[in-house]
């Protein structure tokens, strides 16, 4: 597709930028020279108009010539060739009219005829040369922010995948921890986790590494995330996913539920003692995706979020959002932290 863009603007400055070849002009003067040559009288008009018109065809061709031949690429090197085309236009119209002028009639003064000819050629060839380069200039301006937009784009999409491959690590790192950690304890619920992970696993790896998922997948894999989880701390974690059809089809960067989900149980949900759970919440309202975590555990504390996954959904919705998005961490009345994401809500494209 890109390929088909850059020809179509190729093609687009070639209809723009070209001149018209001066063929009917040029006809007309080989006209005018067939009659005269047949004619056994001469005129003062006939020898004015062959003059003027064998002018403006020759600075029209220069023209052409500037514009349509691909070694002059610039702009100085066109209008050189245009103001040669000139002058030699008008040395011919001048040497044209001399020989075609009847004979003794009085001629005109020496400098009419030049000035008549350059008046024609700025009134007609000089306006469509500056439009041209106009036009030529324009196009080179947006061909310049193309190619600064596509450079963008892709450090863009880079700076994208190496956060992606931030979080990714991270994710799998402690939850193999915490398989480890439970081999010791019981080693059948550490099989049974490890048969969830690889059930995980399987469903996450797929689109793991796009730019985009749905709601609706990055929620399962939070459940079967806190599934994991659960087998772990007991019956004193307790969990819930909610969100309606509708909004779990909006699109999200992928695993940025997780890294809250994440940050709740690393730094609120296992230090603290007692029942706790996470809620997890996701609501559109006026185009906008509302996503909410919360935990009734320890609450804030300085070390919350000074890992990887908070920061890395961070610059990843300033990266595709802007000021669109936005990412909060409140405290609750009752204990624990909510936090939130807010970001447009669309079912299309990030990109």
């Amino acid at each position: 597709m890109h390929t088909d863009i850059a020809i179509s603007h190729q093609d687009q400055q070639s209809d723009n930028t070209a001149a018209t070849w001066p063929f009917l002009s040029m006809v007309a003067v080989l006209g005018l020279l067939a009659y005269v040559g047949l004619s056994t009288t001469r005129s003062a008009w006939l020898a004015d108009s062959l003059a003027l018109l064998l002018a403006y065809t020759l600075a029209q061709a220069g023209l052409c010539l500037s514009q349509r031949m691909l070694w002059f690429k610039h702009a100085g090197q066109r209008w050189l060739v245009l103001m040669l085309s000139v002058l030699l236009s008008l040395y011919a119209g001048v040497r044209a009219e001399a020989m075609f002028w009847p004979p003794l009639t009085t001629g005109h003064a020496n400098w009419l005829l030049p000035a008549v000819i350059l008046a024609f050629i700025f009134a007609t060839v000089l306006p469509a040369a500056m439009d041209m380069e106009i036009k030529r200039r324009t196009q080179a301006s947006l061909a310049a922010e193309a190619s600064k937009y596509k450079v963008e784009r892709q450090m863009l999409e880079a700076r994208l995948a190496a956060l992606q491959g931030q979080i990714e690590p991270h994710f799998l790192f402690n939850t193999l921890a915490n398989t480890r950690a439970l081999i010791h304890q019981d080693a059948g619920l550490a099989e049974q986790m490890l048969n969830h992970l690889i059930a995980y696993l399987r469903a996450a790896m797929p689109d793991i590494r796009q730019n985009t998922t749905t709601l609706g997948q990055e929620l399962d894999r939070a459940a079967a995330y806190l599934q994991i989880f659960q087998i772990r701390l007991g019956p004193r974690f307790q969990f819930s996913v909610q969100a309606a059809a509708d909004v779990r089809a909006c699109l999200i960067p992928p695993l940025a539920v997780m890294s809250l989900v994440e940050n709740a149980i690393k730094h609120g949900i296992e230090p603290q003692p007692g029942d706790v759970r996470i809620d997890i919440s996701a609501s559109s309202d006026a185009g906008q995706l509302q996503i909410t975590v919360s935990d009734n555990g320890r609450g804030f504390q300085d070390e919350l979020g000074s890992g990887v996954g908070l920061l890395n959904v961070q610059e990843r919705l300033l990266a595709l959002f802007g000021e669109q998005a936005e990412l909060q961490l409140q405290p609750q009345e009752s204990g624990g932290v909510r936090a939130s994401i807010c970001l447009p809500a669309t079912s299309g494209s990030l990109s």
